[in-house]
């Protein structure tokens, strides 16, 4: 019997996207389905080193100043021949999904147009569905960037069906980000964050300890989980290393750097560019200190660890994650441009010591028993019977 095949189209924009489609790409091989993928940026970037072969697409990305702040006038600048490129994605992706069954696309406007003119069933993955746009000082520019970013959003209601990878109310992450329309409400479900593996999958926590030096009577230990786009995590890594050097006679501090350099020595601090399963750092760490892209803050809660989230400046979808997680207790923005030594250790203190655990937990709970893998595996088993 022939293998069903599968093209899936990931977003390349920063690590997230990628990190949750391995899990999919992995389960659907383990069920015999023939997988194809396709990216750009740092998504081909991470799923090449995960050994998955990925077909190179054109890259889009949005505008970036110094400071590592979303720049309106930059991203509209990048984007002038955006018409163009997409009309190059989609040729690209016809091609790529030739012979498919079933297309995937985690956020991914143009795999959705060649899906639909290939006549193909499409499956959506994605946690946001609305662009709001934090720029009070350009109301044109953000009117006409939000009526671009509804023509995205009028795409991914094309597909077939769409998995929101983010927790129902009232723990969404993204809840800024994923105001339905009432029309695409029944293609439309919430599956909870899709990992790998939960705490108890992997080696017991004294084990972790050993293979990472960590002390198990030492102090609490704090996780700095670099990751979103190149230049924003470098930019924030640059920063926050020498701060968190000074605190490391009072914590175990452990920095994962997605891939990054810290450039000289740092006393005190475990430092690993690349680690090849963060969770296990993850079910490690007391507090997970992080950028608040959403699958970020989701697996770190799936796991019941508190968080202090330093968004992009300017990136309302960043902002929006980190207010959501707040409200709810279980976790401390706090903005770039406020990052000290003074400010860092406050928030170290008032997560260790508040309630913020307990809180996170509650995610966890929920994360346990949504089951997200094996509701994107029916999904696309369903869809695929009707090709």
């Amino acid at each position: 019997m022939r293998a069903r095949k599968v093209h899936v189209g990931v977003c390349g924009i920063g690590f997230g996207h990628a990190s949750r489609v391995v899990t999919v790409i992995s389960a659907l091989k383990d069920r015999g389905w023939e997988v194809s993928v396709s990216s750009y940026g740092d998504g081909f970037k991470y799923l090449e080193r995960s050994g998955i072969e990925v077909k190179p697409l054109p890259k889009v990305s949005y505008g970036i100043l110094p400071e590592a702040k979303v720049s309106i006038k930059m991203t509209i600048f990048r984007n002038l021949l955006l018409p163009i490129r997409l009309l190059e994605q989609i040729a690209c992706e016809a091609n790529y999904l030739e012979g498919s069954s079933l297309v995937i696309s985690d956020t991914r406007a143009s795999t959705i147009l060649a899906g639909k003119l290939s006549r193909k069933p499409v499956l959506t993955i994605l946690n946001q569905f609305n662009v709001r746009v934090e720029y009070p000082r350009y109301p044109k520019l953000i009117e006409l960037v939000e009526a671009m970013a509804q023509l995205v959003g009028d795409i991914w209601g094309l597909s077939d069906k769409i998995l929101v990878t983010d927790y129902p109310q009232p723990y969404t992450i993204s809840k800024q980000n994923l105001v339905i329309p009432k029309n695409l409400s029944s293609k439309v479900e919430f599956t909870g964050p899709i990992i790998s593996k939960f705490p108890q999958d992997l080696p017991p926590k004294e084990e972790l300890q050993r293979k990472y030096g960590l002390d198990p009577d030492g102090g609490p230990v704090i996780l700095y989980h670099a990751t979103g786009p190149s230049y924003e995590r470098r930019f924030l890594t640059e920063m926050i290393l020498p701060i968190l050097e000074r605190l490391a006679g009072e914590y175990q501090i452990v920095a994962t750097l997605g891939g990054g350099n810290p450039g000289r020595p740092f006393s005190g601090l475990k430092i690993y560019p690349w680690v090849d399963e963060p969770l296990e750092l993850i079910k490690l760490s007391d507090v997970v200190i992080c950028r608040s892209g959403q699958t970020t803050l989701a697996k770190s809660l799936a796991f019941g660890k508190p968080l202090i989230m330093i968004p992009i400046p300017a990136h309302s979808e960043q902002l929006g994650n980190a207010y959501s997680v707040a409200e709810n207790g279980a976790g401390l923005l706090l903005p770039q441009d406020e990052l000290c030594y003074e400010t860092l250790r406050n928030a170290v203190e008032e997560v260790l010591k508040g309630g913020f655990r307990t809180n996170a937990e509650k995610y966890s709970d929920l994360a346990v028993s949504l089951n997200p893998l094996e509701r994107v595996l029916s999904a696309a088993e369903e869809l695929a019977l009707k090709d």
